[in-house]
Protein backbone atom coordinates (compact mmCIF):
# COMPACT_ATOMS: atom_id res chain seq x y z
CA UNK A 1 0.00 0.00 0.00
CA UNK A 2 1.36 3.41 -0.94
CA UNK A 3 -0.40 6.67 -0.34
CA UNK A 4 2.16 9.24 -1.53
CA UNK A 5 0.16 12.40 -1.48
CA UNK A 6 1.24 13.93 -4.76
CA UNK A 7 -0.86 11.31 -6.56
CA UNK A 8 -3.92 11.58 -4.32
CA UNK A 9 -4.12 15.27 -3.38
CA UNK A 10 -7.61 16.68 -3.48
CA UNK A 11 -9.40 13.33 -3.66
CA UNK A 12 -12.48 12.43 -1.62
CA UNK A 13 -10.32 11.31 1.29
CA UNK A 14 -8.59 14.69 1.44
CA UNK A 15 -11.90 16.51 1.38
CA UNK A 16 -13.22 14.45 4.29
CA UNK A 17 -10.01 14.70 6.31
CA UNK A 18 -9.52 18.43 5.85
CA UNK A 19 -13.11 19.43 6.62
CA UNK A 20 -13.05 17.42 9.85
CA UNK A 21 -9.58 18.70 10.81
CA UNK A 22 -10.76 22.29 10.52
CA UNK A 23 -13.69 21.54 12.82
CA UNK A 24 -11.49 19.84 15.42
CA UNK A 25 -9.34 22.96 15.59
CA UNK A 26 -12.39 25.23 15.66
CA UNK A 27 -13.49 23.34 18.76
CA UNK A 28 -10.13 23.95 20.42
CA UNK A 29 -10.40 27.64 19.51
CA UNK A 30 -13.47 27.89 21.74
CA UNK A 31 -11.18 28.09 24.77
CA UNK A 32 -8.74 30.94 25.35
CA UNK A 33 -5.70 28.85 26.19
CA UNK A 34 -3.19 28.07 23.40
CA UNK A 35 -2.71 24.63 21.87
CA UNK A 36 -0.20 22.72 19.76
CA UNK A 37 -0.94 21.19 16.36
CA UNK A 38 1.36 18.28 15.47
CA UNK A 39 1.40 16.72 12.00
CA UNK A 40 3.42 13.50 11.82
CA UNK A 41 3.54 13.21 8.03
CA UNK A 42 3.25 16.77 6.76
CA UNK A 43 3.85 16.11 3.08
CA UNK A 44 4.64 18.98 0.72
CA UNK A 45 2.18 21.45 2.24
CA UNK A 46 0.63 22.36 -1.11
CA UNK A 47 0.08 20.46 -4.37
CA UNK A 48 -0.45 21.47 -7.98
CA UNK A 49 -3.26 19.39 -9.42
CA UNK A 50 -2.31 20.41 -12.96
CA UNK A 51 1.05 18.62 -12.71
CA UNK A 52 1.83 15.04 -13.73
CA UNK A 53 1.29 13.06 -10.47
CA UNK A 54 -2.22 14.39 -9.84
CA UNK A 55 -3.11 14.34 -13.53
CA UNK A 56 -2.01 10.71 -13.79
CA UNK A 57 -4.37 9.57 -11.06
CA UNK A 58 -7.13 12.11 -11.70
CA UNK A 59 -8.49 11.45 -8.21
CA UNK A 60 -9.13 15.12 -7.52
CA UNK A 61 -11.86 15.05 -10.20
CA UNK A 62 -14.09 13.05 -7.85
CA UNK A 63 -13.01 15.04 -4.79
CA UNK A 64 -12.44 18.77 -4.52
CA UNK A 65 -13.36 19.28 -8.18
CA UNK A 66 -16.91 18.09 -7.55
CA UNK A 67 -17.41 20.51 -4.69
CA UNK A 68 -15.74 23.36 -6.54
CA UNK A 69 -18.29 22.92 -9.34
CA UNK A 70 -21.26 23.51 -7.03
CA UNK A 71 -23.20 26.69 -7.73
CA UNK A 72 -23.44 29.47 -5.15
CA UNK A 73 -26.89 28.39 -3.95
CA UNK A 74 -25.65 24.84 -3.26
CA UNK A 75 -22.61 26.12 -1.41
CA UNK A 76 -24.74 28.52 0.63
CA UNK A 77 -27.01 25.64 1.71
CA UNK A 78 -24.09 23.42 2.74
CA UNK A 79 -23.18 23.00 6.41
CA UNK A 80 -21.08 25.84 7.82
CA UNK A 81 -18.08 23.51 8.02
CA UNK A 82 -18.21 22.84 4.28
CA UNK A 83 -18.57 26.55 3.56
CA UNK A 84 -15.49 27.33 5.65
CA UNK A 85 -13.46 24.67 3.84
CA UNK A 86 -14.49 25.83 0.35
CA UNK A 87 -13.92 29.49 1.21
CA UNK A 88 -10.35 28.72 2.24
CA UNK A 89 -9.64 26.67 -0.90
CA UNK A 90 -11.18 29.30 -3.16
CA UNK A 91 -9.15 32.09 -1.55
CA UNK A 92 -5.89 30.16 -1.98
CA UNK A 93 -6.68 29.40 -5.61
CA UNK A 94 -7.46 33.04 -6.30
CA UNK A 95 -4.04 33.90 -4.96
CA UNK A 96 -1.87 31.06 -6.31
CA UNK A 97 -3.76 29.44 -9.19
CA UNK A 98 -6.79 27.28 -9.88
CA UNK A 99 -4.78 24.05 -9.77
CA UNK A 100 -3.46 24.49 -6.24
CA UNK A 101 -4.71 22.30 -3.40
CA UNK A 102 -3.31 22.53 0.15
CA UNK A 103 -2.37 19.79 2.60
CA UNK A 104 -3.24 19.35 6.26
CA UNK A 105 -0.51 21.70 7.62
CA UNK A 106 -1.85 24.58 5.54
CA UNK A 107 -5.45 24.00 6.61
CA UNK A 108 -4.38 23.77 10.25
CA UNK A 109 -2.60 27.12 10.07
CA UNK A 110 -5.73 28.77 8.68
CA UNK A 111 -7.71 27.63 11.71
CA UNK A 112 -5.02 28.32 14.32
CA UNK A 113 -4.75 31.59 16.20
CA UNK A 114 -1.64 33.71 16.78
CA UNK A 115 -1.14 32.16 20.22
CA UNK A 116 -1.10 28.58 18.90
CA UNK A 117 1.94 26.66 17.64
CA UNK A 118 2.56 23.82 15.18
CA UNK A 119 5.15 21.06 14.83
CA UNK A 120 5.32 19.40 11.41
CA UNK A 121 7.30 16.24 10.59
CA UNK A 122 8.29 14.97 7.14
CA UNK A 123 11.06 12.41 6.67
CA UNK A 124 11.35 12.27 2.86
CA UNK A 125 14.15 14.76 1.97
CA UNK A 126 12.67 15.91 -1.34
CA UNK A 127 9.19 16.32 0.09
CA UNK A 128 10.60 18.13 3.13
CA UNK A 129 12.23 20.72 0.88
CA UNK A 130 8.86 21.36 -0.75
CA UNK A 131 7.29 21.66 2.70
CA UNK A 132 9.86 24.27 3.68
CA UNK A 133 9.08 26.22 0.54
CA UNK A 134 5.31 26.10 0.95
CA UNK A 135 4.90 26.49 4.71
CA UNK A 136 6.54 29.62 6.04
CA UNK A 137 5.02 30.73 9.30
CA UNK A 138 6.63 31.83 12.54
CA UNK A 139 4.19 29.65 14.49
CA UNK A 140 5.57 26.48 12.88
CA UNK A 141 8.56 24.26 13.59
CA UNK A 142 9.46 21.98 10.65
CA UNK A 143 11.38 18.76 11.30
CA UNK A 144 12.95 16.40 8.76
CA UNK A 145 12.45 13.43 11.02
CA UNK A 146 10.77 10.05 11.32
CA UNK A 147 7.54 10.71 13.18
CA UNK A 148 7.53 7.29 14.83
CA UNK A 149 10.32 8.46 17.11
CA UNK A 150 9.85 12.20 16.68
CA UNK A 151 6.31 12.36 18.02
CA UNK A 152 7.20 10.79 21.34
CA UNK A 153 10.05 13.30 21.72
CA UNK A 154 7.79 16.37 21.48
CA UNK A 155 4.81 15.36 23.62
CA UNK A 156 3.38 16.49 25.88
CA UNK A 157 3.85 20.03 24.53
CA UNK A 158 4.15 22.98 26.86
CA UNK A 159 0.72 24.19 25.75
CA UNK A 160 -0.84 21.07 27.35
CA UNK A 161 -3.71 21.09 24.79
CA UNK A 162 -3.50 20.04 21.18
CA UNK A 163 -4.18 17.82 18.17
CA UNK A 164 -1.89 15.20 16.62
CA UNK A 165 -2.67 14.38 12.97
CA UNK A 166 -1.25 11.01 11.94
CA UNK A 167 -1.57 10.43 8.19
CA UNK A 168 1.20 8.08 6.99
CA UNK A 169 1.69 6.92 3.38
CA UNK A 170 1.01 3.31 4.45
CA UNK A 171 4.22 1.93 3.03
CA UNK A 172 5.26 0.14 6.23
CA UNK A 173 1.95 0.20 8.12
CA UNK A 174 0.71 -3.07 6.66
CA UNK A 175 -1.98 -5.57 7.59
CA UNK A 176 -3.85 -4.24 10.65
CA UNK A 177 -1.45 -1.31 11.27
CA UNK A 178 0.43 -2.68 14.32
CA UNK A 179 2.93 0.20 14.15
CA UNK A 180 0.14 2.72 14.53
CA UNK A 181 -1.41 0.87 17.45
CA UNK A 182 1.94 0.81 19.25
CA UNK A 183 2.58 4.49 18.50
CA UNK A 184 -0.84 5.49 19.82
CA UNK A 185 -0.39 3.43 22.98
CA UNK A 186 2.98 5.03 23.72
CA UNK A 187 1.81 8.53 22.80
CA UNK A 188 -1.32 8.24 24.92
CA UNK A 189 0.74 7.20 27.93
CA UNK A 190 2.75 10.42 27.61
CA UNK A 191 -0.20 12.71 26.79
CA UNK A 192 -3.53 11.23 27.84
CA UNK A 193 -5.41 14.51 27.27
CA UNK A 194 -4.18 15.06 23.70
CA UNK A 195 -6.51 14.70 20.71
CA UNK A 196 -5.06 12.03 18.41
CA UNK A 197 -6.37 11.72 14.84
CA UNK A 198 -5.40 8.80 12.59
CA UNK A 199 -6.36 8.77 8.92
CA UNK A 200 -6.59 5.25 7.44
CA UNK A 201 -7.51 3.80 4.03
CA UNK A 202 -10.36 1.34 3.63
CA UNK A 203 -9.47 -1.30 1.05
CA UNK A 204 -10.13 -4.48 3.04
CA UNK A 205 -12.88 -4.37 5.69
CA UNK A 206 -11.56 -7.43 7.52
CA UNK A 207 -8.22 -5.65 8.03
CA UNK A 208 -9.99 -2.58 9.45
CA UNK A 209 -11.96 -4.77 11.84
CA UNK A 210 -8.71 -6.29 13.12
CA UNK A 211 -7.27 -2.80 13.59
CA UNK A 212 -10.34 -1.78 15.57
CA UNK A 213 -10.09 -4.85 17.81
CA UNK A 214 -6.46 -4.03 18.56
CA UNK A 215 -7.38 -0.45 19.41
CA UNK A 216 -10.17 -1.62 21.72
CA UNK A 217 -7.67 -3.79 23.60
CA UNK A 218 -5.36 -0.83 24.30
CA UNK A 219 -7.54 0.39 27.14
CA UNK A 220 -7.69 3.88 25.61
CA UNK A 221 -11.09 5.47 26.23
CA UNK A 222 -13.08 7.84 24.02
CA UNK A 223 -12.26 6.48 20.56
CA UNK A 224 -14.49 7.83 17.79
CA UNK A 225 -14.68 6.37 14.26
CA UNK A 226 -15.60 8.61 11.30
CA UNK A 227 -15.79 6.85 7.92
CA UNK A 228 -16.87 7.58 4.38
CA UNK A 229 -16.96 4.88 1.70
CA UNK A 230 -17.63 6.11 -1.83
CA UNK A 231 -17.62 2.54 -3.16
CA UNK A 232 -19.04 -0.63 -1.56
CA UNK A 233 -16.55 -2.43 0.68
CA UNK A 234 -16.03 -5.30 -1.75
CA UNK A 235 -15.30 -3.18 -4.84
CA UNK A 236 -11.85 -4.01 -6.35
CA UNK A 237 -10.70 -0.40 -6.78
CA UNK A 238 -7.70 1.40 -5.32
CA UNK A 239 -9.55 2.97 -2.41
CA UNK A 240 -13.12 2.17 -1.39
CA UNK A 241 -13.21 4.62 1.47
CA UNK A 242 -11.30 6.08 4.38
CA UNK A 243 -11.67 6.76 8.05
CA UNK A 244 -10.52 8.95 10.89
CA UNK A 245 -9.98 7.43 14.30
CA UNK A 246 -10.24 10.30 16.78
CA UNK A 247 -9.09 9.80 20.36
CA UNK A 248 -10.46 12.37 22.83
CA UNK A 249 -12.67 14.24 20.37
CA UNK A 250 -13.86 17.63 21.65
CA UNK A 251 -17.39 18.13 22.95
CA UNK A 252 -20.07 17.81 20.24
CA UNK A 253 -17.53 16.95 17.53
CA UNK A 254 -19.19 13.57 16.90
CA UNK A 255 -22.54 15.17 16.08
CA UNK A 256 -20.90 17.74 13.81
CA UNK A 257 -18.80 15.09 12.04
CA UNK A 258 -21.94 13.08 11.30
CA UNK A 259 -23.67 16.12 9.78
CA UNK A 260 -20.61 16.81 7.60
CA UNK A 261 -20.24 13.23 6.34
CA UNK A 262 -23.94 12.82 5.60
CA UNK A 263 -23.78 15.95 3.45
CA UNK A 264 -20.55 14.88 1.72
CA UNK A 265 -21.70 11.36 0.85
CA UNK A 266 -24.16 12.17 -1.98
CA UNK A 267 -21.65 14.62 -3.47
CA UNK A 268 -18.67 12.27 -3.39
CA UNK A 269 -20.08 8.74 -3.76
CA UNK A 270 -19.21 6.77 -6.88
CA UNK A 271 -22.21 4.43 -6.86
CA UNK A 272 -25.85 4.63 -5.82
CA UNK A 273 -25.75 1.35 -3.90
CA UNK A 274 -23.33 0.44 -1.15
CA UNK A 275 -21.73 3.80 -0.43
CA UNK A 276 -21.92 4.87 3.22
CA UNK A 277 -20.93 7.42 5.83
CA UNK A 278 -20.86 6.60 9.53
CA UNK A 279 -19.80 8.14 12.83
CA UNK A 280 -19.73 5.80 15.83
CA UNK A 281 -17.97 5.28 19.12
CA UNK A 282 -15.46 2.44 19.03
CA UNK A 283 -14.83 2.92 22.75
CA UNK A 284 -16.90 5.26 24.94
CA UNK A 285 -16.09 7.05 28.17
Amino acid sequence: MNYRHHFHAGNFADVMKHVLLLQLLNRLNAKDKPYRYIDTHGGAGKYNLSEAPAQKSGEFLTGIHRLAQLDQAQKKNAPEAIQQYLTLVDALREQEGKGIYPGSPWFALQAMREIDKATIFEMQPDVFQQLRHHIRDRRVGLHERDAYEGLLAVIPPKEKRGVVMIDPPYEVERKDFPQLVELLQNAYKKWATGVFVVWYPIKDRAMIERFEKKMMKTGIRRQLICEICVWPDDTPVGLNGCGLLVINPPWQFAEQADEILQWLLPHLKMTEAGASATVRWLVGE
